[in-house]
């Protein structure tokens, strides 16, 4: 199970760090740093992730490191929503879901 948990993150860090990427040619500042706060996130989700895949131990650390990497992927997110007026709410209700389970799975495995 760490091995799905910690391959899953490595994906889901890497579709962010992807979309933050798209986000570095907008000509507004704030979606350009809107990007580089998502694409950090991404790289916190991802390194945390090969870490947890390497062996380290199931924990309160491993899953506070997610949760601070998962913050840094949904706020972003949410708030190039807002400003864009393009708001789908269902899409980052699954996007918290997806990160809250994540983090749970990196404190149980």
């Amino acid at each position: 199970m760490r091995i799905t948990v910690s391959i899953l993150a490595i994906l889901f860090g890497l579709l962010h760090m992807i979309a933050a990427v798209t986000q570095f040619k907008s000509k507004d500042p704030a979606a350009r740093g809107l990007a580089i706060v998502m694409f950090c996130g991404g790289i916190c989700v991802t390194f945390e992730a090969a870490a947890h895949l390497i062996g380290s131990n199931p924990g309160w650390m491993d899953a506070l490191a997610c949760a601070t990497g998962c913050l840094l992927i949904c706020f972003p997110a949410y708030a190039n929503g807002r400003r864009a007026g393009n708001l789908h709410l269902s899409h980052h209700i699954v996007r918290g879901t997806i990160a809250a389970l994540l983090v749970a799975g990196f404190a149980i495995w």
